[in-house]
């Protein structure tokens, strides 16, 4: 035989082995996948693995993000129900807390398959929950700024009668709650006190504050003034014969703000005096110090400067 055909023998082996090679992998691999459904290849097998892995710090992940949103809704009951509320500020509603993100899609970047993968689901629980955390930061500067003056709170509370309490200087008429109007006879809630006297008594204002409106009210209390104490408190004093503060000034607690009359919707003079809190009308005699003797009141009147 020549070179030739020895070269050409060789390489026609060399070829059938390497088909027969490619064949009994093939029907290896088949058997195998056959007989043993389990097999994986090693490369299969470590990605796999490192998934199963990567799968598991996820889950430690999202058990860990339950445990934050529980200690977050706590904080934010807390928040609600006892910081807020002992300033008298008002609640956050839950479409700010729960509120999603917006603009544009934050998302974008995942696939819609990934989007849906529980490395997504975290992903939109995680922004989600610093979100909350944002808005819960946000109150709880916002606590902290009316707690610094929280020592003011004291004196801003209308506690004090609005007119001097000497014996025979007034005599309360009507109480809060609900009874027959006096002019026309229906039943209906009486928002606040009257106290009657004789025009001209000096009207102090109950605790410190901003003057909301001092004016003539076309709805029957006449010349009127409303007090703005914060914390979620307002006083109304009505019927006023004049009043001596303008909207927009400060006012301290025993500060003299009008005087008594009968102006408005009356049947004779008195003052009406109310309190509201937090949009609410309340009992006045709840707040009210009726411990406060006539010589602490007019003391009191005495630092507020007696007048205007």
């Amino acid at each position: 035989m020549s070179g030739n055909g020895h070269r050409n023998l060789r390489r026609l082996l060399k070829a059938a082995g390497v088909v027969l090679a490619g064949t009994t992998l093939f029907f290896a691999y088949l058997w195998l996948h056959t007989q043993h459904p389990r097999f994986e290849l090693p490369k299969t097998a470590i990605l796999k693995g490192r998934n199963i892995a990567w799968e598991n710090r996820v889950g430690r992940i999202d058990n860990r993000l339950d445990q934050c949103e529980r200690a977050l809704a706590d904080l934010q009951v807390r928040d609600e129900r006892i910081y807020r509320s002992v300033y008298g500020m008002e609640s956050i509603p839950d479409t700010v807390r729960e509120a999603g993100l917006s603009g544009a899609d934050r998302y974008a970047w995942m696939e819609e398959t990934r989007r849906d993968s529980r490395l997504g689901q975290v992903t939109v629980r995680l922004d989600r929950l610093m979100k909350k955390a944002y808005v819960q930061s946000l109150s709880y500067d916002e606590v902290d700024s009316l707690a610094r003056r929280a020592g003011d709170m004291v004196t801003h509370i209308p506690a004090i009668c609005p007119l001097d309490p000497s014996p025979s200087s007034f005599l309360m008429t009507s109480p809060f709650g609900y009874r027959s109007d006096p002019i026309t006879g229906e039943q209906k809630l009486h928002a606040g006190m009257d106290f009657a006297c004789p025009p001209g008594n000096p009207v102090y204002a109950t605790g410190d504050g901003v003057v909301e409106t001092a004016d003539n009210e076309s709805s029957g209390y006449g010349n009127c003034v409303v007090i703005d104490h914060g914390f979620g408190y307002k006083s109304r004093y009505a019927h006023l014969d004049e009043y001596e503060v303008t909207a927009g000034m400060a006012v301290t607690r025993g500060m003299r703000i009008g005087t008594t009359g009968r102006s408005g919707r009356v049947t004779g003079p008195h003052l009406h005096y109310e309190v509201i809190y937090k949009g609410n009308y309340v009992n006045p005699v709840l707040f009210m110090d009726v411990t406060l003797s006539p010589e602490d009141y007019q003391e009191l009147v005495s630092q507020a400067g007696g007048g205007v």
